[in-house]
């Protein structure tokens, strides 16, 4: 099981039963990760694409989209801030 956490407008993109999910054996890596919640939720990954999402990797900023994901792992997608 890996912890999902969308911040920003991407909470209310996400379907609730997405926050806490058992990941499919073929999501191995952030990448993976990120190809699929666009698949399983549309309207969200729609939303990720149309931005510069970071993806946060147990509190650390992702930079590297090839990082493994395990279990009991925190993914947290972090759509770009604005504001004054």
């Amino acid at each position: 099981m890996v912890r999902l956490v969308f911040l920003g407008k991407l909470g209310d993109a996400a379907p609730a039963n997405l926050s806490e999910v058992a990941l499919p054996g073929e999501v191995k890596t952030l990448s993976d990760l990120r190809d699929w919640v666009g698949r399983t939720a549309p309207l969200l990954g729609r939303a990720i694409a149309a931005t510069q999402t970071r993806i946060v990797l147990n509190q650390t900023v992702a930079h590297d989209m090839s990082a493994c994901v395990r279990d009991g792992d925190e993914i947290a997608f972090l759509p770009p801030m604005s504001g004054g």
